[in-house]
């Protein structure tokens, strides 16, 4: 879980995250624009625009296009964002910004990797539909225990589909919400997020595998 997450194509040519194994991906929310510091660009620093894709697990932005680095899209574990807050400015649109800790080895609240600073920019629409939901399954995530969080995620999931029908959909948000899975299940990766033996403790997660 970091940058350029495992991507698959759907049958409508669109190239979407690779779903975990029993991850629920909820929405997507098209035309944000993202920022993010502490990345291998040529200045350390990514500005640019795409799709926010929101789980059960991670938040992942996509890009339009990719930078001349390679940087083409960057997830988030819900649990890793921390000090996040939504901005409503009068002049400008409404952001959401925060910070989250890296997923690679040395990184977490007791790494020795600082957190990435990132922003997400609401350029077209309403909020009225994703910041619920990202708020519902940011402290839903923050809430579980350690051992929560290792156990497997089928037992979560009917819970957060559930939550999915429920939710409110803002007519001036122009997130598409997902009544079912946009990736086909022979796409869905055969693992889940693996957590480090001392999760809980350090908080540190073990390397992503990536699919080839």
């Amino acid at each position: 879980m970091s940058a350029n997450p495992s991507l698959v194509q759907t049958f409508n040519n669109e190239l979407i995250p690779a779903p975990f194994a029993n991850e629920v991906f909820v929405l997507k929310r098209p035309k944000v624009g993202f920022e993010l510091d502490g990345v291998q660009t040529r200045n350390g620093k990514w500005a640019t625009t795409g799709a926010l894709y929101l789980s059960n697990v991670r938040l992942v932005f996509v890009a339009e296009n990719a930078d001349a680095s390679g940087l083409a899209g960057f997830d988030m574990p819900l649990v890793y964002i921390f000090k996040d807050k939504l901005h409503q400015p009068i002049f400008g649109c409404n952001n959401l910004a925060g910070q989250v800790w890296p997923a690679v080895d040395g990184g977490g609240p007791s790494g020795t990797l600082p957190p990435h600073s990132f922003k997400v920019l609401f350029k077209e629409g309403g909020i009225g539909t994703v910041y619920p939901l990202f708020y519902a399954l940011t402290e839903r995530a923050r809430k579980a225990d350690a051992a929560q969080r290792r156990a497997s995620l089928a037992q979560t999931a009917p819970a957060v589909q559930e939550l999915v029908h429920k939710a409110f959909v803002d007519p001036n948000d122009p997130s598409t919400v997902y009544l079912s899975q946009p990736a086909a299940e022979s796409q869905r990766l055969q693992y889940q997020p693996t957590y480090a033996p001392n999760y809980g403790q350090d908080e540190k997660y073990e390397p992503m595998a990536r699919q080839h």
